[in-house]
């Protein structure tokens, strides 16, 4: 081969090689770099603060408690049924009504104990109080009650100052012995008993008061004494007493005329209720003075008497009586209360 060939190998050998490079350079230099992935850093922990402790609450001390009594049981013996007090009324009608014997007595009334005055006074009942029976004497003049304030929780009323009821039942009840009898206290001796006058001219000027005249009415199913005391004038005496009597039963009027006890009575004017039933009897009555300490007791047996007794027998279907007085002298003395 000449030199002439050979520099032309040698430039086309150079021109490819400037080609080739240039072409290298072009697609490699054109490519985008590769971008090395970064590591995305992990978080960093932080510890969280310690929570501050909070104070502590004081405890409180325990107060001790005071100590406990021990309940002792006690045994208690029921009382006996006492029936009402002197200061307790009549039940009224929105109370139970007893089905058992019972009376309601219709005046202030001495308990005994025993059937008759001649035996202690243990207390009193009130005008309308109501109280059990019991028992009766033989007679049925007394009954024997349920009452608080008498020896084991019994005493004795005269049967004659109420109304009893449901007392078919009620038996004989043995009385207790009787007291021995205390000395009575001197009284005016009582004036001889006079005949009646039959008109004023009649006067005995040496007695207070003497009978007027009486009879019986009917009205049955009650016994009871109304009258009027007059002086000769006719007009109406007031502040005495009426005592009327039956056997051992007795029982002492009201003031005649008004008084704290009977305020609507009229001037002069007395009523004595007996029994809520016909007593046949024989009666005494007399006009008298009040001398008991205690105001007012129907059954008060301390007195002056101020008139001779007068007599009155009643039977069945004749026990209304009417029965008026003459006061001779001193009616203006009468008890004012």
């Amino acid at each position: 081969m000449s030199r002439r060939h050979l520099a032309l190998v040698a430039a086309l050998i150079l021109i490819n090689y400037i080609v080739f490079a240039s072409l290298f350079n072009v697609i490699f230099n054109s490519r985008p770099s590769a971008i090395p992935p970064t590591r995305t850093p992990l978080p960093t922990f932080t510890p969280a603060p310690s929570p501050t402790p909070a104070p502590p609450v004081p405890t409180k001390t325990p107060v001790p408690l005071p100590p406990t009594a021990t309940p002792t049981r006690v045994m208690v013996t029921p009382a006996a049924p006492t029936p009402a007090s002197p200061a307790t009324p009549a039940p009224s009608g929105d109370a139970p009504v007893s089905t058992g014997p019972a009376v309601t007595v219709n005046t202030s009334l001495n308990v005994r104990s025993g059937p008759g005055v001649a035996y202690d006074r243990v207390g009193s009942l009130a005008s309308g109080a109501t109280a059990g029976i019991l028992g009766r004497n033989a007679d049925s003049s007394w009954w024997q009650i349920s009452y608080g304030g008498g020896q084991g929780g019994k005493g004795w009323i005269s049967a004659g100052y109420g109304d009893a009821r449901n007392t078919d039942g009620v038996p004989v009840v043995e009385a207790p012995p009787a007291p021995t009898p205390k000395p009575a206290p001197p009284t005016q001796a009582p004036a001889a008993p006079t005949a009646k006058p039959s008109s004023p001219s009649g006067m005995n000027p040496s007695i207070q008061f003497q009978p007027k005249g009486s009879y019986a009415g009917t009205n049955a199913g009650l016994t009871r004494f109304i009258g009027h005391i007059t002086d000769r004038a006719g007009n109406p005496v007031s502040g005495f007493f009426l005592y009327f009597t039956c056997g051992t039963f007795h029982v002492m009027s009201f003031p005649t005329g008004p008084s704290s006890v009977a305020p609507d009575w009229a001037p002069g004017y007395y009523s004595q209720y007996i029994a809520s039933k016909e007593l046949a009897c024989d009666w005494t009555m007399q006009v008298v003075m009040y001398k008991c300490s205690n105001w007012f007791d129907a059954q008060c047996t301390q007195f002056d008497e101020l008139a001779p007794r007068d007599y009155f027998k009643t039977k069945v279907g004749k026990t209304i009586v009417s029965a008026d007085w003459w006061c001779n002298f001193d009616c203006d003395k009468g008890m004012k209360r």
